[in-house]
């Protein structure tokens, strides 16, 4: 996470200067050949390390890009559903990855694995070549990276999106852990109704997105999220334990694309790849910052009183960003 922050920059730079699709097909080539290399040991040491830092590079390269190639690709009046439906490609593999690499690793262990990851990966960059090289210029000249980061219509959106940031780590890193420890259903049951319930949201939106007031429904969204902390923290039975991740699911569908599309409306179009560096990056953030933190608090006050906290932060940050977004950006 911390060598893709600090690569960011240059990330932004190229996705700016440079034809979305090549960035992809490179990326994606170096992606299934790193992940094909790691049956190429089991010691744990410098070379998995560097297989592992690699392998890192290319997702956030490949995630950055291909989310920046769909919105170029959206019509305007029809972005936000556009990118829900393209999200789609993300939440099936979280409702059913985890079911999918037990079966693997069951029949052929991670050798299994590795080599059907690698497939698809593989399959993945020959469906690239079909996409057409889409040439995206602007009126206004780029500046820099960081000026993209401190234009004020889109700090607002940093601070939303590093709320719910902060709840999917939170979420993402620890509900294996909770499972074992509260003895309470299983990883791939909550994963497989938060993903469900995120893929329903979405296909339920629709065109709805695009005609509905998103700062609200921004809220709303990062208030749903950390309520589903709440639950998940008070959950000592499946019942609250599915609740949990029902709520969360339903609102990561419906936040990622309202953010993505407002990140992609508000920057400059000859910096939207510096744009959605920044966006993406925020993820890392909350990896690095938030979930070690929040780990402190699970070992030395439980999950109770970290989740409870984690869910506070997100209230609080909704709370700021509906009054900061309302005041740089007058409107919807």
């Amino acid at each position: 996470a911390v060598l893709s922050l600090v690569l960011r920059p240059y990330f932004g730079r190229l996705l700016d200067l440079t034809r979305r699709r090549t960035v992809i097909l490179l990326a994606g080539a170096t992606n299934a050949l790193i992940v094909l290399s790691f049956i190429t040991t089991d010691i744990w040491g410098p070379y998995l390390w560097g297989l592992f830092l690699l392998q890192r590079v290319a997702q956030v390269a490949l995630f950055t890009t291909m989310l920046t190639y769909a919105a170029d690709s959206m019509p305007v009046a029809r972005r936000t559903q556009g990118l829900a439906m393209f999200g789609l490609s993300g939440l099936v593999p979280i409702a059913i990855g985890g079911f999918l690499g037990d079966l693997v690793i069951g029949a052929g262990g991670f050798h299994g694995l590795f080599l059907t990851a690698a497939a698809g990966g593989a399959v993945s960059w020959l469906l690239v070549w079909r996409l057409p090289v889409l040439p995206v210029r602007g009126r206004q000249p780029r500046r820099s990276y960081w000026a993209a980061f401190r234009q004020s219509d889109l700090m607002p959106l940093w601070l939303a999106t590093l709320c719910f940031t902060i709840g999917l780590e939170t979420l993402f890193t620890f509900t294996r852990t909770f499972v074992d420890q509260r003895q309470v259903g299983t990883t791939g049951l909550f994963f497989g109704v938060y993903g469900l319930a995120a893929a329903g949201i979405r296909i339920f939106g629709g065109s709805r997105y695009d005609n509905a007031a998103l700062r609200p429904l921004t809220v709303v969204s990062i208030l749903l999220y950390g309520s589903s902390l709440a639950i998940l923290a008070v959950s000592f039975s499946v019942p609250l334990f599915v609740a949990a991740a029902l709520v969360g699911g339903t609102a990561h569908g419906a936040i990622f694309p309202i953010l993505t599309s407002q990140v992609v409306a508000r920057a400059r179009t000859a910096e939207r790849g510096s744009a959605m560096s920044i966006f993406t990056s925020i993820f890392d953030i909350a990896l690095v910052s938030a979930a070690p933190i929040v780990g402190l608090v699970i070992d030395d006050s439980g999950y109770l009183a970290a989740f409870l906290m984690a869910g506070a932060v997100l209230v609080a940050g909704a709370v700021g960003y509906g009054f900061w977004d309302a005041r740089v950006n007058p409107g919807r």
